[in-house]
């Protein structure tokens, strides 16, 4: 079995078991072209000359911006969304030759395209928060749009719907977002269904077979809201942080214009971070505590506990409504011959038709989980 999945924003392909990253082709021209322009630019924007001027700039390293979002399998290979700066595209890449020349299908400047996925020549992707249908040549149509945004679509098994995941914002403007619920949109009748919907739950990722199961993870809603430090507080801290306002901007002019810190014991170029442990991550938008949920699931007598919380669960729901939670701590998961790949965050499984589960490879934060055919 090969399996390609992304994580942490870099492309892997596992086959029988073992695990190697592929190069991005797109992704390493675009950072090399744009450090280039950068460093040939840098000559104006440095030196005691342009701090006289104030015509200081720092140019971050492009490889920083540029981000691969989803991968799907195509024919005999698979395609693959990234925003490169303000740039977003769909690229074409055959993972038995890594190195070979990447197909392009799309580019387009200030359009983000993130989820993507491939059938019959067709590309469902989200783009701009919006469904759209792209073909191989890259034109495309946009399905939906209006104060939603969609996420995740599927080519259903069985018709030419596109299964998707999709949230509603607040039109009074409060920021609010609903739950994320599931739907299905028949790009040729034009219309849209909702098929599940649920009370402070996600409903997110789904997937059917051709048996009529529909297929999707489910975690507690979590509305995003903005903490707001309460007045008093605020008016307390006040000369406290003015003092510390004070502080860092003669620290800053004693170090740029005569050659060593205020501080003596800040090192020059020295920046104060406040680093987080490896296994305090976020994911989604959330905290997750990797290690507290691994030894939650361990202690519940998972066999190979995740390092996601229990309260996210892959469930099937059967063609006559039945439900059945299949897994809990799934990060992700595709539906194959064997039965479902997924990931626990730590590694990439198999559970086959009889329910044994089995550990397939070492994959750490595997997700956009797609089985090469």
């Amino acid at each position: 079995m090969k399996i390609v999945y992304l994580s942490e924003g870099s492309m892997y392909v596992c086959s029988d078991g073992k695990v190697s990253q592929l190069p991005c082709e797109r992704a390493d021209k675009y950072a090399d072209t744009v450090n280039e322009i950068n460093k040939n630019k840098a000559w104006k924007h440095s030196g005691r000359g342009a701090e006289f001027m104030g015509a200081v700039e720092h140019y971050e390293d492009a490889s920083k911006q540029t981000n691969i979002f989803s991968i799907s399998s195509a024919y005999d290979g698979f395609v693959y969304s990234a925003v490169f700066g303000e740039m977003g595209a769909i690229y074409r890449k055959n993972a038995d030759e890594p190195k070979a020349p990447e197909g392009h299908i799309y580019t387009g400047m200030n359009r983000r395209i993130t989820d993507i996925c491939f059938r019959d020549g067709k590309i469902a992707a989200i783009m701009d928060g919006h469904l759209a249908v792209f073909d191989e040549r890259g034109d495309y149509d946009e399905i939906t749009d209006g104060a939603s945004a969609e996420r995740y679509p599927f080519w259903s098994a069985n018709d030419n719907r596109i299964l998707c995941s999709t949230v509603g914002f607040s039109i009074g403007g409060d920021g609010g977002v609903s739950p994320s619920s599931i739907m299905a949109v028949d790009t040729d009748a034009g219309k849209m269904d909702e098929l599940f919907a649920e009370e402070n739950t996600d409903l997110i990722k789904p997937k059917n077979d051709s048996e009529g199961n529909y297929y999707f993870i489910r975690q507690p809603y979590k509305e995003p809201r903005p903490k707001k430090e309460p007045i008093l507080k605020s008016i307390l801290l006040f000369p406290v942080r003015l003092i510390k306002a004070i502080i860092g901007f003669l620290n800053a002019f004693t170090t740029i214009f005569g050659g060593e810190p205020l501080r003596k014991n800040q090192q020059k170029g020295d920046v104060k971070t406040k680093t987080k442990s490896n296994r305090e991550l976020y994911f989604e938008g959330r905290l997750l505590e990797a290690e507290k949920n691994e030894k939650e699931n361990a202690a519940s007598g998972d066999k190979n506990p995740s390092i996601l919380p229990r309260s996210r669960v892959l469930v099937k729901k059967a063609a006559d409504g039945s439900e059945t939670v299949i897994k809990k701590g799934v990060l992700d998961y595709a539906l194959c011959d064997e039965g479902i790949v997924y990931s626990n965050g730590k590694e990439i499984l198999l559970i086959n038709g009889d329910g044994e589960e089995s550990v397939i490879a070492k994959a750490a934060f595997a997700d956009n989980l797609n089985i090469l055919k």
